[in-house]
């Protein structure tokens, strides 16, 4: 009993011993923890707050970049209005050019700063066609100056003075927008947050939305909200789309004359139905690869070529190796044709390439073509070439096809410029000759060869040239002479690159 006795408080004693050592580790290991989760959350701190702060820089350089677009189109425009104002107090032909060429220079980098702008596509589509204009406008009209070595004339004048109203109108808008902005009411960023989110919500959400913000604009315009409805830079940007609007368009031949239509010339006539458009894409295709594929009629496009979309895609995987295609509803041609499908490492030369481009429109009835550039594009050989009438070659009338250059498989066709203006032409005989057009090629560039072409200038009018490859000090060049009235046309630099010929 003694010995039952003395033994039963040591049992206690080493149990609370137990207890206390179990206690003080499970209080180390909090310990432990607390220390961890401290550390964490100090390094999620930091983390969190150095992202913050680049985020707040990306977002300063964000506005920095779109005012800086801002304010140097704001500058631009100034400059325009203030060139057209000094050509209406012209009277010499070389004042007359050197304004006409500033103003198009200014033109030119009013268009490239609108473009960095956010929500420009959508609130400036009108400013940016007026811009565009004033650009191409004034330098047509230099260069008909300089061949002429003349001033302006009165109805020259006359157009000057509409464009310097719309120029001035339009400056004074960009500088109370820049006033605004100052203010800081509206950040570029938050305009380019709110487009974005919208862009989101899809088509008709979007849609929606630019209805009520539209109906908000005039609302303010009008004076019949409050301002704070509508941003205000947002009213001021519709308002000048509504202003400019109201103005005639500028009648000149360019490339952004409202005057100017282009109707495809080469599509014949006759309507097809949708069941001779898969017909037409079958022969396209040839029956062989369509064994084991299923053709489908996916819609009617309404661009300037109206048109039936066809899709061929194979019956047991239908997301692999995917053909679209294009069928004129006028004539029944193939627009263009493109398979979606890998391409592996080359195993034919750009010269390889061209042949089986050659031979596939050979195939397809387009006989007399020559190839003028082959660019190799990851792994794709893309061929142009142009069909010859006589010994001239028809640059407008172009088509593009892509080979796959693992295999030599033609993955794509683009005829829309060969459908666009191939006609049957009656071409004058040249008026000046190969010798004579030759004479006004620059001395400093050496001719290696030269060919009849035919161009299209900005405004679709075509010309018949003579077409000099020229070199000097390793750089090669094309050189166009008018072979009607020797006029140098045109002078493009060729780049020979690892991926082919490249004309600027």
């Amino acid at each position: 009993m003694l010995t039952h006795e003395f033994k039963e408080p040591h049992e206690t004693i080493e149990r609370q011993r137990d207890q206390v050592a179990d206690l003080r580790k499970s209080r180390n290991g909090l310990g432990f923890l607390a220390g961890v989760l401290g550390v964490t959350t100090a390094l999620f701190g930091y983390l969190g707050y150095n992202q913050y702060v680049q985020n707040q820089a990306f977002r300063m350089a964000t506005e920095n970049h779109y005012q800086r677009a801002f304010n140097e189109l704001s500058t631009n425009v100034n400059n325009m209005e203030l060139e057209m104002s000094r050509l209406m107090a012209s009277n010499s032909t070389n004042q007359t050019v050197t304004g006409l060429t500033e103003v198009s220079r200014q033109a030119n980098q009013a268009s490239a700063n609108m473009g960095q702008l956010p929500l420009a596509t959508l609130l400036l589509s009108r400013t940016n066609q007026f811009v565009n204009t004033v650009g191409d406008f004034s330098q047509n009209l230099a260069e008909r100056k300089v061949d002429a070595n003349t001033s302006l004339t009165v109805e020259e004048q006359s157009k000057i003075r509409d464009l310097h109203k719309q120029t001035a109108f339009l400056r004074d808008e960009l500088n109370k927008m820049g006033e605004q902005l100052n203010t800081r009411q509206l950040t570029w960023v938050d305009l380019q947050r709110q487009s974005r989110m919208q862009e989101q919500k899809g088509s008709k959400q979007q849609t929606a939305w630019y209805d009520r913000l539209w109906n908000k604009v005039l609302a303010t315009v009008a004076g019949q909200e409050t301002e704070t409805q509508a941003p205000p830079i947002l009213a001021n940007f519709q308002f000048v789309e509504t202003e400019l609007q109201k103005y005639s368009p500028v009648e000149y031949d360019g490339r952004y004359s409202e005057q100017i239509k282009i109707t495809p010339r080469g599509l014949g006539s006759g309507q097809i139905t949708q069941e001779q458009a898969v017909q037409i894409a079958q022969s396209w295709i040839g029956q062989p690869y369509l064994d084991g594929h299923q053709i489908n009629v996916t819609g009617e496009g309404k661009a300037a070529i109206p048109s039936y979309g066809i899709s061929v895609v194979a019956k047991d995987n239908p997301n692999q190796n995917k053909i679209n295609m294009d069928i004129s509803k006028t004539g029944g041609h193939v627009i263009y044709m493109l398979k979606d499908r890998p391409v592996g490492t080359p195993t034919i030369t750009r010269d390889d390439a061209a042949a089986v481009a050659r031979d596939y429109l050979a195939r397809r009835g387009f006989n007399n073509f020559e190839v003028t550039t082959v660019e190799e594009y990851q792994n794709i050989a893309v061929v142009t070439v142009v069909p010859k009438e006589g010994n001239v070659s028809l640059y407008p009338d172009k088509v593009k096809v892509r080979v796959a250059m693992d295999d030599k498989e033609v993955i794509g066709y683009d005829g829309t410029a060969y459908l666009t203006f191939h006609h049957n032409r009656n071409l004058s005989q040249p008026a000046i000759s190969r010798e004579d057009a030759r004479r006004r090629v620059s001395s400093q560039v050496a001719v290696t060869g030269d060919k009849l072409v035919l161009l299209a200038k900005d405004n679709y009018q075509e010309i018949l040239c003579w077409e000099f490859n020229a070199t000097r000090d390793n750089m090669n060049y094309l050189v166009y002479i008018n072979a009607q009235n020797g006029r140098e046309e045109k002078i493009l630099r060729v780049e020979t690159t690892n991926a082919g010929k490249f004309i600027f």
